[in-house]
């Protein structure tokens, strides 16, 4: 397998299974209500607050915004000299942001994809992007070890936390805004105060790098995905590991709760989307959803669908109904 650091965000291709000790049961043929395609690689996307939206992210230089009711392209976000890592929208709907291999963030206006702002200061790759529920807050982390916190409404950088010893591959913040959790090819999961920039402790056990990293709508856990293809769910205040699903079977890259935080989507190397009960570890679902691997995994805010983007150059948006039932 190639070094991860070598390539960057095109760090994965598909390989080989390896055997695995879990029971595997055949999928269900679902399809997706929603497809969508990038010329190159997606490694993100990302429902609007409405609903109304995607935004997805590509190794091809762009992000893009498409329409869920008729299918179509809206707009494609050209600016940035490098592959696209992330895109997120603001919490009121009109601003996107994206951070890019380029080593930078960029703010577009939805309607018009005007640039709104750029945010300079990574000195290698970014590889991934946050932004706050509240609006307040970006954070991003790369290849240059570190994680730069904005203020969106200021522009301007808050906070370079330093900790991780190599490449920080995500972050999230918790449903209140004041903590924020990142994880890196270090194999650990630093948790940081958002107010102060404290350091707030280290959770560890993955035995690969960490991939993924979502906060439930509620309370204190968030669940990790790693390349060990364990998923985990944690306590950001005691920094205790909860439970542990094992579906994935070499390398789980991505993570997400329902806002309802009763269920965890994964993707992985595999292509498979798994939906699991955060409660009994049940798998609720398992989706043969792309060709290569599972980048990104996101729940519309009024939990009816779920977004998956992918190596495989699509995105696909799936009916939660029609999954889980």
């Amino acid at each position: 397998m190639e070094n991860p650091k070598a390539v960057g965000c095109a760090r994965d291709c598909f390989g080989a299974l390896a055997a695995t000790g879990y029971s595997l049961r055949m999928p269900l043929p679902h399809e997706p209500i929603r497809s969508f395609r990038h010329p190159n690689a997606v490694y993100d996307a990302s429902f609007s607050p409405d609903g109304k939206l995607l935004a997805s992210a590509s190794l091809d230089n762009t992000a893009k915004i498409w329409d869920l009711a008729s299918g179509s392209e809206l707009l494609t976000l050209r600016g940035h000299g490098d592959g696209v890592c992330t895109a997120a929208f603001l919490p009121e709907g009109k601003k996107l942001v994206t951070a890019s291999l380029d080593k930078s963030l960029r703010m577009w206006d939805v309607t018009s994809g005007v640039i709104l702002a750029t945010f300079s200061g990574h000195q290698q790759y970014v590889e991934c992007m946050s932004v706050s529920p509240d609006g307040q807050w970006m954070a991003s982390g790369g290849y240059d070890n570190v994680v730069r916190v904005w203020d969106v409404a200021a522009g301007s950088q808050k906070f370079v936390l330093t900790g991780h010893s190599d490449a920080i591959y995500c972050v999230a913040f918790s449903a209140d805004s004041k903590v924020l959790a990142s994880g890196s090819y270090d194999q650990t999961i630093l948790l940081w105060d958002v107010g102060s920039g404290k350091q707030l402790g280290t959770v560890a056990g993955h035995n690969g790098t960490v991939e993924g990293i979502a906060f439930a709508p509620a309370g204190d856990r968030f669940a990790t995905a790693s390349g060990d293809g364990k998923i985990r769910i944690c306590a950001s205040t005691s920094r205790v590991v909860v439970a542990e699903f094992a579906g994935h079977p070499n390398f789980a890259k991505c993570v997400a709760y329902s806002p309802h935080g009763k269920w965890l989507a994964s993707g992985g190397r595999d292509g498979k989307v798994l939906i699991w009960d955060v409660t009994t570890g049940e798998r609720l679902a398992e989706i043969d959803a792309h060709n290569n691997s599972v980048y990104s995994v996101e729940f519309s805010q009024d939990g009816t669908r779920l977004a998956s983007a992918s190596f495989d150059r699509t995105i696909k948006v799936w009916a939660c109904k029609e999954l889980i039932g």
